[in-house]
C-alpha cells in the first residue's frame, strides 16, 4: 500500500473511532447484525460497535470485491 492511501485510511479509522455511526463515513450492512462498511477509494473497513464496550471492532479490511465474500 503507498503511502497516500495508508493516511487516508488511518484517516478514515480515526473518523471511525470519533463517531463510528456518521453517515458520511459508513454505513450499515445488511444482512450481518450490526456490521458497518466504510469506502476508501477502492478499499472497505467492515467493524462492528459494542457501545456497552465503547469498542470499534475492525472485522476486514480489503478490496470492495473480496471483503464481503470473506464475511458470507
Amino acid at each position: 500500500m503507498d503511502s497516500n492511501a495508508r493516511r487516508r485510511l488511518d484517516e478514515r479509522l480515526d473518523q471511525i473511532v470519533r463517531d463510528p455511526f456518521d453517515p458520511r463515513f459508513s454505513k450499515p450492512l445488511t444482512g450481518i447484525g450490526g456490521a458497518r462498511s466504510s469506502r476508501v477509494g477502492g478499499l472497505r473497513i467492515i467493524y462492528f460497535v459494542r457501545q456497552a464496550e465503547l469498542l470499534v471492532l475492525v472485522q476486514e479490511i480489503g478490496a470492495r470485491g473480496q471483503v464481503y465474500r470473506k464475511l458470507r
